[in-house]
């Protein structure tokens, strides 16, 4: 059995029905139920809940934990709140897995940790300066993970996720909402926003690749460093959104705005070391995957033209 904490998010879904298909027998621990058709075992509960993690964890091959507090000018408003749940969340979840014999526990972190990278592609040995509070506590509680591995014998594994996309992603996701605000405004015949000029670039991976770095991560040894779990290809925001459009025919004229503060201006990983301990290689095309979200949105509405 394997317990995915936040296994009722975007990630989390996706990665209990991989599970599921596996084989695996899977457990959710969440603050809110799984969606239809999940075949899991749910536990509602917090993982700042620390007297109860251990009796969810027993008899638990492995971890995956997913909970956390991603909204980042939310943990600039409230630090304290922010670090509550995803660093010492995270402790909680060691700790139970510790005591209740679980050797391997594979960690959501993020690329938040490196802040502004100061050279490309970022590596794993890249310093780390986090611009908020969310990626303080993810460094924090990344750290804490590994530490484990030294001090108790565990083989944990922390997966510095970049700019994760996908089928049933929120528009309000710090992680790449852009591409679901442009699929929305596309579906519903508006112009799509640009904040600056549309060169700021990120490093978008599809979900399932993500969702195998996780499954190798938990079936492996555990690993003493960080790994980037991401693309290794750098896309622009005029680039997405202009093949967004191409995609089902849509006319590129989007609306530009003022940047936004504190956004960071390149971004893309390095994934070589990714791939050397966990075998991951990432296999999903981005043009791929936006094309399976266009088409999910045209199931809604008719959004492709026909080529003429």
């Amino acid at each position: 059995m394997i317990v995915v904490t936040g296994g009722s998010g975007f990630i989390g879904t996706h990665l209990c029905g991989r599970l599921i298909d596996d084989g695996y027998d899977v457990r959710v621990v969440d603050i809110a139920p799984p969606k239809a058709g999940v075949k899991a075992e749910f536990v509602r509960a917090s993982v700042l809940d620390a007297a109860r993690l251990t009796k969810m964890l027993e008899g638990a091959e492995g971890v995956v934990h997913l909970a956390a507090l991603i909204d980042v000018a939310s943990s600039v408003a409230d630090p304290f709140s922010d670090f509550s749940v995803n660093a010492a969340g995270t402790i909680n979840v060691l700790e139970a897995a510790r005591h209740a014999g679980v050797k391997k526990v594979a960690f959501a972190s993020s690329a938040a940790v490196y802040g502004e990278p100061f050279r490309l592609p970022v590596d794993e040995e890249h310093p780390t300066a986090p611009l908020s509070p969310y990626g303080a506590a993810k460094l924090a509680a990344e750290r804490y993970v590994l530490l484990y591995n030294s001090l108790y014998g565990m083989e944990n594994t922390a997966l510095r996720l970049f700019n994760v996309f996908g089928e049933g992603q929120n528009a309000s996701s710090p992680y790449s909402g852009v591409i679901t605000k442009f699929a929305d405004a596309i579906t519903e015949g508006n112009q799509p926003i640009i904040f600056g000029d549309g060169e700021q670039t990120r490093d978008f991976v599809h979900v399932d690749d993500v969702c195998d770095a996780f499954v190798r991560a938990i079936e492996g040894q555990g690993c003493s460093s960080p790994l980037n779990i991401a693309s290794g290809v750098e896309t622009s925001v005029a680039e997405l959104l202009e093949t967004m459009c191409g995609i089902c025919g849509a006319d590129f004229s989007p609306t530009y705005m003022p940047e936004r503060k504190g956004e960071i201006a390149r971004s893309v990983a390095d994934i070589k070391l990714a791939r050397k301990k966990i075998g991951y290689s990432p296999r999903m095309a981005l043009s791929q995957g936006l094309r399976e979200i266009l088409e999910a949105k045209d199931g809604e509405r008719s959004i492709f033209k026909p080529k003429k």
